[in-house]
C-alpha cells in the first residue's frame, strides 16, 4: 500500500485541481497542499507548478507520476492476488476493459471461441468510459484494456491490437447506396452519429480535418450515445453514418445496410491493448491476447 501522501499526489496528477483532489479524498485543500509540500521536500525538488490558474507537473513530477502509478498498480495487483489465494480461486481468470466498439462488436466472438478451446478459463469484460477504465486499471481490477484512447494512458505499456477502417453506411434503399462519392457530396445528407462530446466524434472530426473538411458544418440530425441505436436507426431511416467496419460488417454482409464508397481515404483507427508494465501481464491474459491477435477477423 502506498504512502497516503503519494496517493494524494496521484489524484492531483489526474484531477489537476487542488479543490477536486480535496473533494475526491475527503480532505481539506490545505491538507492537499501540505502533502505535496512534504513530497517536494522529501525528493528535494519542485514537483507541481501552478501558474495562471493552471496546474502542471515539472519533469521531475512527470517522472514521479509515472513511477508511482506503476507502484500503485503493483500494490493493488498484489492485494488482488492475495485475496484470490485466500479464497482458493483455482480457475484461471482474465478481466478485460474496453471501449464500446471493441467490447460490443469484436470481443464477444473472440471470448466465445477462446473459452471453447480453454473451458477452464473465466473471462470478465467491462465496457466503460475512459475515466472508469482508468480507475479499474490502476486499482488492479482489470488485467488490461483495449481502446483507441492511447494518449489517456501515455505512461502505460501500450501495443497494437488492431486497425479499423471507418466506412460510410446507409439503408440499402438510400439513393447513394453502393455509389462512390466525395465527402463534399455528403454535406447536405442527414447524418446519424455519436454525440458531439464523445471521443468517437472527435476521432471522426480530426479525420475530416486532415482531408480539409469541417465535420461541424455537416448535417448531423440525430445524435446518440449508443452504437446499436445508430445501427437500428440506419435500418429504418434514409440517413447515413460513419462507423468502424467491425461494428457494421455483419449488417453489410446480410444486406441490412449498404456502403457508400468515399473517394477520399478516411484515416483508419489504431486500437491498442494497454497495461501498467510487462511484469504485470499474467500468463492467462497474455495467452488470451496472443489468441486474439491470431484470430482477429480480417476485413476485405
Amino acid at each position: 500500500m502506498l504512502d497516503f501522501r503519494l496517493l494524494t499526489f496521484l489524484d492531483l496528477c489526474h484531477s489537476r485541481s487542488y479543490t477536486k483532489t480535496a473533494e475526491n479524498l475527503n480532505m481539506t485543500q490545505p491538507a492537499v497542499s501540505q502533502h505535496i509540500k512534504y513530497l517536494e521536500q522529501y525528493y528535494g525538488t519542485k514537483l507541481v507548478l501552478y501558474q495562471n490558474r493552471s496546474l502542471s507537473l515539472t519533469d521531475e513530477g512527470e517522472y514521479l507520476f509515472k513511477e508511482i502509478s506503476r507502484l500503485n498498480v503493483l500494490s493493488n495487483t498484489i492485494r488482488q492476488n492475495i485475496h484470490s489465494l485466500s479464497v482458493n480461486i483455482d480457475t484461471p481468470s482474465i478481466t478485460i476493459g474496453s471501449d464500446p466498439t471493441i467490447g460490443e462488436f469484436m470481443l464477444p466472438d473472440l471470448i466465445s471461441a477462446y473459452t471453447v478451446e480453454n473451458p477452464g478459463c473465466r473471462i470478465r469484460s467491462f465496457i466503460d468510459p475512459p475515466a472508469i477504465l482508468d480507475e479499474k486499471l490502476r486499482e488492479g481490477n482489470i488485467d488490461f484494456l483495449i481502446t483507441d484512447c492511447r494518449d489517456f494512458w501515455s505512461e502505460m505499456e501500450h501495443h497494437p491490437f488492431c486497425k479499423e477502417d471507418i466506412c460510410c453506411v446507409c439503408n440499402p434503399r438510400h439513393p447513394l447506396s453502393g455509389k462512390t462519392v466525395s465527402l463534399a457530396r455528403l454535406k447536405h445528407e442527414q447524418i446519424t452519429y455519436r454525440e458531439r462530446s464523445s471521443h468517437a466524434y472527435e476521432v471522426l472530426k480530426n479525420s475530416f480535418e486532415r482531408l480539409g473538411y469541417n465535420l461541424n458544418t455537416y448535417n448531423i440530425s440525430f445524435e446518440t450515445g449508443s452504437m446499436y441505436s445508430i445501427l437500428k436507426y440506419l435500418k429504418t431511416d434514409m440517413t447515413i453514418s460513419f462507423i468502424y467496419r467491425c461494428a457494421v460488417e455483419d449488417s453489410l454482409v446480410s444486406g441490412e445496410l449498404a456502403e457508400i464508397h468515399i473517394r477520399e481515404n478516411l484515416d483508419p483507427i489504431d486500437f491498442y491493448y494497454i497495461y501498467p508494465q510487462k511484469s504485470q501481464l499474467s500468463d492467462n491474459a497474455r495467452n488470451f491476447l496472443n489468441y486474439c491477435l491470431i484470430h482477429l477477423p480480417k476485413h476485405p
